[in-house]
């Protein structure tokens, strides 16, 4: 059983973080957050969570974990994104991340998956503003696109909050 164990959080881990790759690479060049990866991301926590239940001697604790991460995680960001569409000119947290984040969820939990949600904001908002810094220095007339690309930052605190984790 801790082979099954072992190799399930192997192929789970890989999965996890293939599919924020590839959401982190999309969100920089489109804006866009493949739905597939999210689905990919809460698909392997959620199995990740199944396996461990009933094989590791978690019992029914870890599968319930995952399910309330990506249940309190989704509503949270869903009123984030409601709230800053409303005054931002239809710009705001968009539904790829919330999406992503309430996916992470099911890796995280709940108390951990609001703070990948916190953690991932102030690592994006800062690498937002460090690239907004660096234009105005090189090339002041050069356009900015509006936006935060939220799936690097994601990408990047949800693996190191995963990984510390599972140490």
């Amino acid at each position: 059983m801790d082979r099954l164990v072992a190799t399930t959080d192997f192929v789970c881990l890989a999965a996890l973080v293939a599919a924020l790759v590839v959401a982190a690479v999309s969100d920089l060049r489109t804006r866009i957050v493949p739905n597939g990866c999210a689905a990919t991301v809460a698909a392997a926590g959620i199995l990740r969570a199944l396996v461990r239940a009933t094989a590791g001697g978690a019992g029914a604790g870890a599968l319930v974990s995952s399910l309330l991460g990506v249940v309190v995680v989704f509503a949270v960001m869903l009123c984030a994104a409601l709230v800053s569409s409303r005054g931002g000119r239809g710009r705001g947290v968009g539904g790829g991340d919330v999406k992503l984040l309430a996916a992470v969820g099911a890796w995280t939990g709940p108390v951990l998956g609001l703070a990948t949600v916190g953690l991932s904001c102030l690592v994006g908002v800062a690498g937002w503003f460090a690239y907004r810094v660096a234009v105005a220095l090189r090339d002041a007339d050069r356009p900015v696109r509006p936006g935060i690309p939220l799936a690097p930052s994601i990408a990047v605190v949800s693996v190191f909050i995963v990984l510390v984790g599972v140490l």
